[in-house]
């Protein structure tokens, strides 16, 4: 059999899409599958070998010049697959198997801009969390093939090999825990408040060994935040070191970012800090880990330009430390 698998952006929702994948692989493994995702991504498949990426150039798919010559050259490459499974659900994703002919196009349920018209097996919408979604996808399209059991989630990278990170922990008698206080530029609006940060730092610092976990968008943060608060900062890592990193932690605190749900797929006991972030839709599978939020009446919500951002200021350290 012959499989292409969707999801081409973000960081954080491919990451979601893995366990669904990794069962696939589980299921048929005599079964070639390629993975269509955006260049800046593709990273993301190198733990696991199995997964053969077909590359969407993001500059081109971008520019409406470009973007559907773009879609024809990724729709030739997979012309020869037997079916093709959407965990995206955009018009660009599902033009793809479509311009590619493929004989069957599941789609997992959340469609927009029509992409559901494009499919040829469309499950029904249900509102549940992105993890579910995508392993309903899977399962789905193992129960036409014979086979169960393809909706259950995995941490499904607790056990590949990752590079080595270095002696990023001191305390061996203590539980670890990494701080990650950022969030990409686009997602700014899901920080939780920097001095809520500190305040929890100081309050756990004498019981846990932490690190910050500073990012390219938090690099001012590395020349004060350490010494203020007595915490290091994990040393300037790739991105599978950082995971490696994160890997022998005991709890990750994070916001509704990548790290958050890397570490989820890691295997490592995630808190998650929601504000306007859906704790339905972006929220965790069961046990591994917890979201906390305020559950103001304006909350959830799409609206990044929040001025008041009361979801988040009303979270408070104190809460946050009980949790953990």
């Amino acid at each position: 059999m012959d499989l292409v698998l969707l999801r081409l952006s973000a960081l954080g929702d491919i990451l979601r899409v893995l366990p669904a994948w990794a069962n696939l692989h589980e299921a048929f493994p005599d079964t070639r599958f390629r993975a269509v995702v955006e260049d800046r991504h593709a990273f993301l498949l190198e733990p696991l070998p199995w997964l053969e990426p077909v590359i969407v150039r993001r500059k081109r798919l971008s520019n409406p010049l470009t973007a559907l010559p773009e879609l024809k050259r990724v729709a030739g490459l997979i012309r020869d697959a037997e079916a093709s499974l959407d965990f995206h659900g955009i018009l660009k994703a599902a033009l793809i198997p479509r311009l590619a002919t493929l004989p069957e196009r599941w789609g997992d349920g959340v469609t927009k801009e029509f992409a559901g018209a494009l499919q040829t097996h469309p499950l029904p919408f249900r509102r549940q969390t992105r993890y579910e979604q995508a392993l309903g996808l899977s399962e789905a399209f193992g129960l036409s093939r014979g086979v169960n059991g393809l909706g259950r989630f995995r941490p499904v990278l607790k056990t590949v090999p990752l590079p080595d990170p270095g002696p990023v922990w001191l305390q061996e008698a203590r539980p670890r825990a990494v701080l990650v206080p950022g969030a990409s530029r686009r997602g700014a609006i899901k920080r939780w408040p920097l001095r809520h940060w500190i305040s929890l730092a100081r309050m756990l610092k004498e019981r846990w060994d932490l690190r910050w976990s500073l990012g390219p968008e938090e690099e001012a943060l590395r020349d004060w935040l350490p010494e203020a608060t007595g915490v290091a900062a994990l040393p300037r890592l790739g991105f599978w070191q950082l995971a490696s990193a994160l890997r022998q932690a005991d709890r990750v605190v994070a916001p509704d970012t990548g790290l958050l749900h890397l570490a989820v797929v890691l295997g490592v006991p995630a808190l998650g800090l929601y504000g306007s972030s859906d704790p339905v839709v972006a929220g965790l599978p069961p046990g591994a880990g917890q979201v906390l939020r305020t559950g103001i009446s304006c909350s959830p919500c799409r609206e990044r330009a929040c001025q008041r951002r009361q979801c988040l200021e009303e979270l408070t350290p104190e809460q946050v430390a009980s949790a953990i």
